[in-house]
């Protein structure tokens, strides 16, 4: 998170003008309750607020983030169910993080996705060792906009067993600000001593995955 907010830094300080360098504060960003209610998907947790402070050239850039997390319950619940809770945590997540610059300026996407990316996988691939990029999209959101997206793979290791993996990282202008998200969802039947105990229907998984993206404001 540092490293993005130095290069975001350097951007403000080249198209600031004379004024306070005071961003706006980060709403969360959101997904309505219909499309969640419906994929039986909740938040998980509460919104996660922080400021972060950095000395650009005598100036301090001050920038304003957000950060909230989804899951698939009715998903888990399922697992949990059908493995008699032999296999906990394996389930879809998202997370959305705002970010709010000064003057709303919104960083070029590609900027965000080499120095995110890093981050984002990084943490990742303490779950997932063999996380890779296998592709991109260009996903359509509900308000018009079309955003281009990351897609990975790899493979979660678990006591008897693993299971295959999607990731999936965009970029989305929100008006003044940039939504951040990462998504994570298995894409195959989940295993027990070489047994299969839970039947994953990945591209629907998945397109739940999507789904959501296209509805974050």
């Amino acid at each position: 998170m540092r490293k993005i907010i130095a290069v975001l830094a350097a951007l403000i300080i080249l198209t600031a003008t004379a004024g306070c360098l005071e961003p706006k504060e980060a709403a969360p960003a959101t997904i309505n309750e219909v499309t969640l209610a419906q994929l039986g998907w909740v938040q998980e947790g509460d919104v996660q607020k922080q400021t972060l402070e950095m000395s650009v050239s005598g100036l301090t850039i001050k920038v304003n983030t957000s950060m909230i997390f989804f899951k698939d319950r009715a998903l888990e619940d399922s697992i949990a169910r059908d493995t008699g809770e032999l296999i906990p945590g394996i389930s879809s997540y998202l997370v959305a993080l705002r970010l709010v610059l000064p003057l709303g300026i919104s960083p070029p996407a590609d900027l965000l996705f080499n120095i995110g990316e890093e981050q984002l996988l990084q943490e990742a691939r303490q779950l997932v060792p063999d996380l890779q990029q296998t592709g991109t999209r260009t996903i359509s959101t509900a308000n018009g906009r079309t955003a281009n997206a990351r897609i990975y793979e790899g493979t979660i290791n678990y006591e008897g067993g693993s299971v295959k993996v999607k990731c999936i990282l965009v970029m989305l202008d929100a008006d003044g600000s940039t939504i951040i998200v990462f998504a994570t969802a298995p894409v195959e039947d989940i295993t027990y001593q070489g047994n299969t105990i839970v039947q994953i229907d990945g591209e629907a998984e998945f397109n739940e995955v999507i789904t959501l993206i296209q509805n974050v404001t």
